[in-house]
């Protein structure tokens, strides 16, 4: 089932579905391999742990409703839109083993909606 992703300030950003990220518009933007995130391309990203997900620092991007990850704090939450209608996958490409994780990290600097079309 579909989920929507928070950012710092509570407003929905992305669309954690199954295996992937999707955009607000329902467009995949990343791949989710274990805890591992990845781009379109294969490269690592971030994870993804008990709904929260993190940027290559370790930092919070986003987090679903009823995450229960490591959070620097948890916003209140603005509504939720319907889900877009979603188009199909892409080629998912061989993805490399996932880097070292660093300890946790406060908010990331980087905008959730835009973190993974950088």
């Amino acid at each position: 089932m579909a989920k929507w992703l928070h950012d710092r300030r509570g407003r929905v950003g992305l669309i954690i579905d199954g295996d992937c990220l999707r955009s607000s518009a329902g467009r995949v933007v990343a791949w989710i391999s274990g805890t591992g995130v990845y781009s379109l391309d294969g490269k690592h990203k971030g994870w993804h742990e008990r709904g929260v997900l993190y940027d290559s620092r370790n930092a919070a991007l986003g987090f679903t409703s009823n995450a229960s990850g490591h959070l620097p704090s948890r916003p209140g939450l603005a509504g939720e839109p319907g889900m877009p209608g979603f188009s199909g996958k892409p080629g998912r490409p061989g993805l490399p083993g996932m880097p070292g994780r660093p300890g946790y990290g406060a908010w990331s600097d980087w905008d959730l909606s835009t973190y993974f079309t950088q």
